[in-house]
């Protein structure tokens, strides 16, 4: 018999995958599309106290190291702003991926209706955790709602 949960959208996340998520949505952009692993390393290094070498978080997101350790595990949780469960626990990923998307869409929306060009303030609000974004996309539609009602006709 076969079980829901064993369908294509119920296969296992990898580290790999997660932090890939990761560096895209929060991490903003980098030259020529890659991160600095140099840069982002010596910044997890520096805010967690443990030792965290660029080669590792190459490796990590690449795939080619599959077992963290839990104080690495801890160190890029507490960087990215995410629950260690985050890493071990794909439930908890996949809804925090769903939001965050959910909460991007709202955002570019709001941008659309607004009329504001994606291209100035996308790498800005990229950063910017899905309370953020949902937050940022408020205020684009509170002020838009503010000048159409002070425009004359």
């Amino acid at each position: 018999m076969s079980d829901e949960r064993d369908g294509p959208d119920r296969r296992r996340l990898t580290v790999a995958q997660k932090l890939d998520h990761l560096l895209k949505m929060r991490a903003g952009p980098s030259e020529n599309g890659k991160p600095s692993y140099k840069k982002l390393a010596a910044e997890i290094a520096a805010q967690s106290g443990e030792t965290f070498s660029s080669v590792y978080l190459w490796q990590l997101h690449r795939g080619e190291r599959t077992n963290p350790t839990l104080r690495h595990l801890c160190a890029l949780a507490a960087y990215f702003d995410v629950p260690v469960s985050y890493f071990t626990e794909d439930d908890v990923a996949r809804r925090m991926i769903d939001e965050e998307v959910l909460a991007g869409r709202e955002l570019d929306q709001a941008m659309a209706e607004a009329g504001v060009s994606a291209v100035y303030l996308r790498g800005d609000l990229a950063a910017l955790s899905p309370e953020g974004k949902r937050m940022a996309a408020n205020m684009i539609r509170q002020l838009r709602e503010l000048e159409q009602g002070t425009r004359r006709p």
